[in-house]
């Protein structure tokens, strides 16, 4: 019986070709080819080879009027995809109206070429002695009073005891160096050599886990309990900072893989730290896979092959790793749930939260919602009882709440205080880095200084690309700017009117880290913002030193306020904590709440007590007073009450459109008359779809392209989606310009 296979090509993201083709599996192919294999095809009017994926396979077609081709040859092996992600990518099309070829790329691992997919050894480097041991110890006992032979000493004694030692370890310990290995190497005492990593699984280290306090326990047995019961289910575990969420699920996910299931953990990029790895493997070891942004194409091929093999059981990642080929997934962890991280801003526009409810509903799974600061709609969700919720109102062990303190910043300024540090920060930063502990300082704007002023005129030096502000940057004391990377050199005179009296505004990571360093040098400071952490390892180098002490006093921005855990930080200081306050968006309250909340939530985490002091303009606005005395609940019940009167999410649902073009008067005019489009057919289909604007986007001005915005409402999400993809496609029929570039999303999370 004749075969045929239903396939996607690979490159197949425009209309044209968005769609699915059918090819004739002949008798040589009709034992290899599989639902998601890659194959080779035939295509166009020149036949030339493609790479396409087999998404199904049929007995028969409709008749055509053309000639049916046959496929090719068969890429791999085995099957790239498995079943689930097939039914991801369909959920993808259907669900964000993206293209099947843009839904298995973003499953795919990156640098697939037109060859077989092969996983690569995973090979390990390892040192050992290579000299007789009685060599070693005399050299030992030769050098051992230097001081500066302390990190050869230790590694010495390492490799007599235990033999042999993973570079990576010598990499991440603090008792022994790498220029360690590099002497004793060129001395013969040691050699390397690789060896491949053994694949089968370590025992869970169950005397790793922590015991739970009563609230943890009743947590974990609904969990537990949902998992037993075999049925999709969306869980919010909510705890205030310090609660012990994560040794939760961390419990939950023992019980998945003792029943032989697997689990995937969704953290922020930026919380994908040594810290959140070495935990997961102190209980699970070899079971766990970290997956991040950093890693070669060749390692995230290794990594996809493990998933799909069951080498691995648990994958650590950021919303990418929710489309794992893992079988038998029965639970699916999003830590830190409000993080707009989670949303892909390039198509396919996804959620990952949707993506992995979406998979447990096929795997009667539980997703497992975890944040301090649950995103409202999450916590309308809980409360409507749409998703299950289970709450840690305690902090474990003897740590408490920190005691939060407000400064105005405007009567610091009338008592002659032009510093961005109160004097109430900085006697507080004095005082703990006295006692021996730790602080952290949030500022949530890298740079120096954020504008340049002239105080004649009143000009603010803006990018000629873009509508904002260049920043001032000490180290490389040249002007920038953030969002498309333009670098100038300082003006002597204003641009504008040519006076001298221009200066600098606003504070920055580097500007508070220039002025801590003045005072408080001698204690070690570091700072963490994207310009300190580029490169491989760049944020862990900054974690490390400050969990080793060898730092006590950290600046940085938001990447410092989430999910860290160190024992001796006493005292978290917020600069400028109104900064995200006015931000033309609906959720910038909520994103304030969450943000402040997080980074107070690192203050007195064990048995230290903690501080927290918020600098402020504005002390009496609502968001900041419910921080202060520990209202969350009020606030949430506050802001659902605000949603529900303007009429935005979770109550509505949100269709957005950017017009783009580096002609500014065509922008214009392409977003009104796309306007006008969407008001007509909305009163044709007697539909009721809110429609605001079309008006300038919060950045006017991006990249030499200027930018409009279109945003439309509606409590069916179907419908608006077919609206709003159905009115673009009458437009661009007549109207398309190709100097112009729309842009649509549903429901988004970024406004800017």
């Amino acid at each position: 019986m004749q075969q045929y296979a239903q396939i996607i090509i690979n490159f197949a993201t425009t209309a044209e070709i968005d769609r699915i083709f059918t090819y004739r599996i002949d008798d040589a192919l009709r034992e290899k080819v599989q639902v998601g294999h890659r194959v080779k095809v035939p295509f166009g009017a020149y036949n030339k080879l493609q790479i396409g994926y087999v998404i199904a396979i049929m007995n028969r077609v409709e008749q055509t009027q053309y000639e049916i081709k046959s496929i090719e040859a068969v890429v791999d092996e085995e099957p790239l995809l498995i079943a689930a992600q097939l039914d991801i990518a369909r959920f993808l099309v259907s669900y964000y109206g993206t293209s099947f070829a843009a839904s298995i790329n973003v499953m795919t691992p990156p640098g697939l070429t037109d060859r077989p997919f092969e996983k690569h050894l995973d090979v390990v480097e390892y040192i050992v002695l290579a000299e007789d041991p009685d060599k070693v110890r005399a050299y030992l006992l030769e050098h051992a009073h230097k001081k500066t032979f302390a990190k050869q000493k230790h590694l010495i004694e390492y490799l007599l005891s235990r033999k042999q030692i993973a570079l990576k370890e010598v990499e991440t310990s603090k008792e022994m160096s790498m220029s360690s290995v590099k002497t004793l190497l060129q001395n013969g005492f040691i050699t390397k050599f690789k060896q491949e990593k053994r694949t089968e699984k370590d025992d869970i280290a169950r005397d790793a886990f922590k015991s739970l306090n009563p609230e943890q326990l009743s947590a974990n047995n609904k969990i537990v309990n949902a998992l037993h019961a075999n049925k999709y289910k969306t869980i919010l575990l909510q705890g205030i900072t310090g609660s012990g969420k994560t040794e939760v699920f961390l419990y939950a996910i023992k019980e998945v893989i003792e029943s032989g299931g697997s689990a995937i953990v969704l953290v922020p990029e930026i919380a994908l730290t040594k810290q959140t790895l070495e935990r997961f493997q102190e209980r699970f070891g070899n079971h766990v896979a970290l997956s991040h942004s950093r890693m070669t194409p060749k390692e995230r091929q290794n990594l996809y092959i493990k998933a799909q093999k069951g080498e691995i059981s648990i994958i650590i990642g950021p919303r990418s790793a929710v489309f794992m080929p893992f079988k038998n997934l029965k639970l699916i962890v999003i830590d830190e749930e409000h993080e707009p991280s989670y949303k892909s801003e390039s198509m396919p526009k996804y959620h990952a939260v949707d993506v992995a409810q979406m998979r447990m509903l096929s795997e009667k799974g539980v997703v497992l919602l975890a944040s301090a600061t649950p995103s409202i709609e999450t916590y309308y969700k809980s409360q409507t009882g749409e998703y299950d919720k289970v709450v840690l109102n305690h902090r474990t062990g003897a740590a408490v709440l920190p005691e939060v303190t407000t400064v105005d910043m405007r009567q610091e300024l009338s008592q002659g205080n032009n510093n961005v540090v109160s004097r109430t920060l900085y006697e507080a930063i004095r005082d703990t880095l006295k006692q021996n502990k730790q602080v952290m300082i949030l500022i949530n704007r890298r740079g120096h200084s954020t504008f340049i002023n002239c105080r004649s005129c009143g000009h603010v030096i803006k990018c000629s690309h873009c509508d904002v502000s260049m920043t001032y940057h000490l180290s490389s004391k040249s002007l920038e700017c953030h969002y498309c990377g333009k670098k100038q050199e300082i003006p002597d005179k204003c641009p504008s009117c040519d006076s001298k009296y221009i200066r600098f505004f606003g504070s920055g990571t580097e500007k508070v880290e220039e002025y801590l360093d003045q005072h408080f040098h001698e204690y070690g400071i570091g700072r963490m913002d994207l310009d300190t952490t580029t490169g491989k390892n760049g944020h862990s180098k900054i974690l490390t030193a400050f969990g080793n002490k060898e730092i006590n006093l950290l600046i940085g921005t938001q990447m410092i306020a989430k999910g860290h855990d160190f024992k001796d930080v006493a005292l978290v200081g917020i600069i400028s904590a109104d900064m995200s306050l006015y931000m033309q968006d609906f959720r910038s309250n909520e994103r304030t709440f969450q943000l402040l909340t997080q980074a107070m939530g690192r203050a007195g985490r064990a048995d230290t007590k903690g501080q927290v002091i918020i600098q402020t303009y504005n002390p009496d606005h609502i968001v900041l007073e419910r921080i202060k005395n520990n209202q969350q609940q009020l606030f949430y019940e506050q802001e659902i009450k605000n949603r529900q009167l303007m009429g935005y999410p979770p109550f509505t649902h949100l269709f957005t459109v950017l017009i783009t073009g580096k002609d500014e008067k065509e922008v214009i005019n392409t977003a009104h008359t796309l306007t006008q489009y969407y008001r007509h057919y909305s009163q044709k289909g007697k539909a009721v779809f809110r429609v605001i604007g079309p008006s300038t986007a919060v950045i006017g001005k991006l990249v030499d392209e200027y930018r409009w915005r279109i945003i439309i409402l509606s409590e069916d999400r179907d419908k608006l989606l077919i609206y709003g993809r159905y009115c673009l496609e009458k437009f661009n029929a007549v109207r398309a310009a190709d100097s112009i570039k729309i842009q649509w999303d549903i429901n988004p999370l970024n406004m800017m």
